[in-house]
C-alpha cells in the first residue's frame, strides 16, 4: 500500500514522463514535415517571381510534398507506432492507478493535436 505522499510522487512521475513521450512524437511528425518540405522545394526550384503577396506553391508542389511525406511517414511507420503504443500503455498505467487509489483530482492538461 502506498502512502498519499508516494502515491502523488508516482502519479507526477508518471504524467512527467507521459509528457515526455508525448513532446517527443510530436518533434518527430514536425521533423518529418519540415524534411518534407525541404525536399520539396529542393526537387521543384522555381524559375518565375511572383508578387511577394503570392504564394509559390503550387497543386503539383503540394502532391509532391505530400508522395514525399506518405514515404517518409512509411519508413519511420513502426518508430511513430511504437511511441504511440508507448503512449497509450503510459496513459493506461496511470489510469489504473488513478483507478485503483480512487484519485478524483483532475490530470494535468493534455495538449490537444
Amino acid at each position: 500500500m502506498m502512502t498519499h505522499a508516494q502515491l502523488h510522487a508516482a502519479l507526477d512521475r508518471m504524467e512527467a514522463s507521459l509528457a515526455e513521450t508525448r513532446s517527443n512524437l510530436i518533434r518527430v511528425e514536425h521533423a518529418l514535415r519540415n524534411r518534407a518540405e525541404a525536399e520539396t522545394i529542393r526537387r521543384r526550384p522555381k524559375a518565375r517571381y511572383y508578387h511577394r503577396r503570392m504564394s509559390r506553391w503550387t497543386g503539383a508542389d503540394e502532391a509532391e510534398y505530400r508522395r514525399i511525406l506518405g514515404r517518409l511517414l512509411e519508413t519511420s511507420g513502426p518508430e511513430l507506432n511504437r511511441l504511440r503504443g508507448r503512449i497509450a500503455r503510459q496513459d493506461a498505467a496511470i489510469e489504473a492507478l488513478r483507478s485503483k487509489y480512487r484519485i478524483n483530482a483532475e490530470r494535468p492538461h493534455r495538449p490537444a493535436w
